[in-house]
């Protein structure tokens, strides 16, 4: 296995993981987002001398860490010792784990996205582990990026400063720039810095969206997964940057601030205790999230789906099943309508078709919260990532079995844009009229229509009538 990476920025050391892969934690992607780069741009990270070892985790973006030991969530993912993460204002590390044995093999490459809503994770979690796919024969890389006021924060000043006039979306550039740097560097840990799949969920799969949608990644990605988030005419897919620097203006009226040097010269420490002030008034839908600002998304990315301006690129879209069953708010948005919706358009616009997937399999496990015989909002990240043995759950041997098909699925679209693949049943694409999603489940994985007698198929059409 290789143990030593020569990048463009110098000599990278990881760590063996019991002769199955390697694995180079905390590797800066970018320079540090501080001081005069506070909401900015990634600028490149300096170069080092000597060989910098990867064996420790980089900090996480600052954030609100609202997780406990009693807490849905905090029960499913964050028990572990590394919860609450180590934080800190400088946070563009992403990390790679490679099987490779030389520089030379072009493995296809991986690259996931975390969730938390643009607002809170990070990409060493629990259940994000990459040894499982790096055996698989794929490199895993995840990333942190700048996320909450850090990432997202727009005002009319920082609007006037810019060369492109817009504000906001930097944690979707910080995303952009982990690409370039995987374009630039990953050849030599085994991989193809022609064949990159970027894949997210919820907050992470909105990202992966936006990427596909933005004219800054052209060529830098072949494949996307989007997991439980997404598609057209949803909560958050429309926000004009002009919204945002509203709130900016709000921002700073509640705590008396003037200049940008004012907000720049804040510790970080203290523009956190600032923004969870302000969220407590403002409440999430008064927040800063990804918006449409003209340079990043110079349309929403709902309209550029729409309107065929995304990347013509292969796609994964889906949810779980207990999204599907899910209506919110008075404009009937459903997760798996909305998707619907995306794979139509791309049937629509003449380009390959979508696969779709609905993950059905209703946890197991009797402990006393929210998420009991459920299929709930992150659950299948378990089974793509192959961890299944690091969640407290009672899973069984066809559990492990569906994670083997999944991972299974998930790398061969890594390899090829098709999941297909020997030994696994046929995943065939979303097309006009059948609308078939994959069932992943646990006693067999099956091809079915979830119209639901029509129901989803009147939202789908709701929404394909509002675009």
């Amino acid at each position: 296995m290789l143990k030593q990476a020569t990048t463009k920025y110098g000599v990278l050391e990881g760590v063996a993981l019991e002769d199955s892969c390697t694995v180079f934690r905390g590797i800066p992607y970018a320079a540090p987002p501080v001081g005069a780069l506070r909401f900015r741009e990634p600028m490149p990270p300096a170069p080092w001398e000597g060989v910098r070892k990867c064996c420790a985790w980089g900090a996480a973006c600052p954030q609100e860490t609202p997780h406990t030991a009693d807490s849905p969530y905090g029960i499913e993912f964050y028990l572990g010792d590394d919860y609450p993460p180590k934080m800190d204002e400088d946070c563009l590390f992403l990390n790679i784990w490679t099987a490779a044995e030389q520089a030379d093999e072009k493995r296809p490459v991986m690259v996931w996205l975390h969730g938390g809503g643009v607002q809170n994770g990070y990409g060493h979690e629990i259940e994000f582990d990459g040894e499982a796919l790096a055996k698989r024969g794929v490199i895993l890389v995840t990333v942190q990026y700048r996320l909450n006021i850090f990432g997202f924060f727009a005002h009319r000043l920082l609007t006037e400063e810019s060369p492109h006039r817009a504000s906001g979306n930097y944690g979707i550039m910080d995303q952009i720039q982990a690409l370039k740097w995987i374009r630039e560097n990953i050849s030599a840990f085994g991989g193809d810095p022609e064949n990159v799949t970027v894949f997210g969920q919820s907050g992470g799969g909105r990202s992966t969206q936006a990427i596909c949608c933005s004219p800054l990644s052209k060529g830098l990605v072949r494949h996307a997964a989007i997991h439980s988030a997404g598609g057209i005419m949803t909560a958050m897919g429309r926000v004009d940057r002009e919204v945002l620097e509203a709130r900016g203006d709000r921002f700073f009226s509640m705590f008396g601030l003037k200049t940008l040097e004012d907000l720049r010269a804040l510790p970080w420490q203290k523009l956190k205790e600032m923004f969870a002030a302000y969220s407590k008034e403002a409440g999430m839908a008064g927040g800063f999230n990804i918006c449409t600002d003209g340079y990043v998304l110079p349309e929403s990315m709902e309209d550029a789906v729409i309107n065929g301006h995304h990347h013509d690129i292969d796609y994964i879209v889906g949810c779980t099943v207990s999204e599907v069953h899910r209506v919110f708010g008075e404009s009937k948005f459903n997760l798996c309508a909305a998707l619907r919706g995306m794979a139509h358009c791309q049937i629509e616009q003449g380009r390959r078709p979508m696969h779709m997937f609905v993950f059905e399999r209703l946890l197991p496990g009797e402990r006393a919260h929210a998420f009991v015989n459920e299929a709930f909002h992150s659950c299948e990240l378990w089974y793509v990532f192959g961890t299944l043995d690091r969640c407290w759950r009672p899973f069984t041997k066809a559990d492990y079995e569906l994670s083997e098909k999944m991972m299974g699925y998930w790398t061969n679209f890594a390899k090829t844009g098709d999941p297909n693949g020997k030994g696994l049943p046929r995943w065939e694409p979303y097309e006009d009229p059948d609308r078939l999603a994959l069932a992943l489940r646990t006693d067999g994985c099956v091809m079915r229509d979830y119209g639901m007698d029509g129901k989803m198929d009147r939202l789908e059409a709701e929404l394909l009538a509002k675009k």
